[in-house]
């Protein structure tokens, strides 16, 4: 009798371990999925913030300048922010791509036309007459 009750007593222990491992296997994968989800839309609010400054820039004219500041990663994950086609800004990271258009097609950096890519998280924004400088 006492050995039926021991037998049980770890089968019951056994199916509740097993109950524990598949919900914190579940919970551990949503969470991953939603810290991409968070990633994804730092991502598109940085794409978006550099975007909106350029179109100032453009709408506002010459002697326009703004110097925006953007994190060093997204979450501990690192991105990139790209001109190309001379229209639009792709930023980037290991898994998503965020699209954003500029109203003006005379976009730059100090040295070249595009395609050139944003390497620095301190941009400066210009509109000297003639083009609209990142910097």
């Amino acid at each position: 009798m006492k050995g039926q009750l021991g037998f049980e007593f770890l089968m019951i222990m056994f199916i509740v371990m097993l109950i524990l491992v598949l919900i914190f296997t579940a919970t551990t994968s949503n969470q991953v999925g939603l810290q991409e989800t968070q990633k994804e839309r730092k991502l598109k609010g940085v794409c978006e913030r550099v975007a909106d400054t350029i179109n100032r820039a453009v709408y506002y004219g010459a002697g326009f300048s703004q110097t925006i500041t953007i994190p060093e990663t997204i979450y501990g994950s690192n991105y990139t922010l790209d001109v190309i086609g001379n229209k639009t800004l792709v930023c980037s990271n290991s898994k998503t791509d965020i699209i954003s258009t500029f109203i003006e097609n005379n976009i730059t950096n100090s040295t070249s036309i595009a395609p050139f890519s944003i390497s620095n998280k301190i941009i400066i924004i210009s509109n000297n007459e003639t083009r609209v400088l990142i910097e």
